[in-house]
């Protein structure tokens, strides 16, 4: 069974008075199997964001299906709707949403003490998730005293400390340099082949797509075309997604060409 199935996704927006409406998605369909690691991407006023908000629960279609691990989040509310949401599903973002307040540990932690998750266990699974991604030696420090690169590191670790059904991530790599991209999207498709993590990625940046394993086109509110990587090398699918986006029109940047 899929992790993420959505069906015939359509969203409307009205204005205000009424007069006009907006047609963000157009009967999209998506399927994310378990331990797939998947790119969205399509150019500015395409869906993407709009099909994010409404996989994260956190937007609604006008009409379609939507199931996560089976359960449909429409037939949930209040409560129920927001402890599904933070038991099966991690979230990254373009600007790492961290909490200036705590320690690197504690803003990891979250997730696993809004649970009420043991103390003992709290610290073994922090412990744990921040070996993975490299983050030990700065566990005790404030979000503000480590670079861009390892607050995104921490942003992924507490996204999947809770072991999700599946992280979500809108542009990681928006707000980094490229060292810091490549080393964050490294740490993804390392948690995809050694963890068998459940990834999907929003983004407009092919440098970022190339690490995916399939790349989904979505062009007008529809699913445009679909690229997997297969036996191809990085390098050569990062051509490939080149290759796709050309066909599928909008303004991609050149800065990623010299990220290879």
């Amino acid at each position: 069974m899929p992790v993420l199935t959505a069906q015939s996704l359509t969203k409307i927006y009205s204005s205000p008075e009424g007069a006009t409406a907006t047609q963000a998605l157009c009967g999209l369909s998506l399927k994310v199997e378990g331990r797939e690691f998947v790119g969205v991407m399509g150019p500015s006023g395409s869906g993407k964001t709009t099909l994010l908000n409404i996989l994260a629960t956190i937007d609604t279609p006008t009409s379609g299906i939507v199931e996560i691990s089976g359960v449909s989040p429409a037939k949930l509310h209040g409560d129920q709707l927001a402890l599904f949401r933070r038991r099966k599903l991690g979230f990254v973002f373009q600007d790492f949403n961290l909490l200036n307040t705590l320690s690197v540990r504690d803003n990891i932690a979250l997730p696993l003490a809004l649970d009420n998750v043991k103390a003992k266990e709290i610290h073994r699974r922090v412990e744990e998730v921040a070996a993975r991604l490299g983050i030990v030696h700065i566990l005790d420090k404030r979000t503000y005293e480590i670079s861009g690169g390892e607050q995104q590191r921490v942003a992924i670790a507490r996204g999947i400390v809770h072991r999700p059904a599946i992280l979500l991530a809108d542009e990681p790599t928006g707000n980094l340099d490229s060292k810091a991209s490549r080393e964050v999207m490294q740490a993804f498709a390392d948690l995809n082949s050694a963890d068998a993590a459940t990834i999907l990625v929003v983004t407009h940046d092919p440098f970022v797509a190339s690490f995916c394993r399939r790349i989904v086109f979505i062009k007008d509110g529809k699913v445009f075309s679909e690229l997997r990587r297969g036996a191809d090398n990085r390098q050569a699918f990062f051509q490939k997604v080149l290759d796709s986006l050309s066909v599928l029109g909008g303004e991609y940047g050149d800065a990623a060409l010299f990220r290879m």
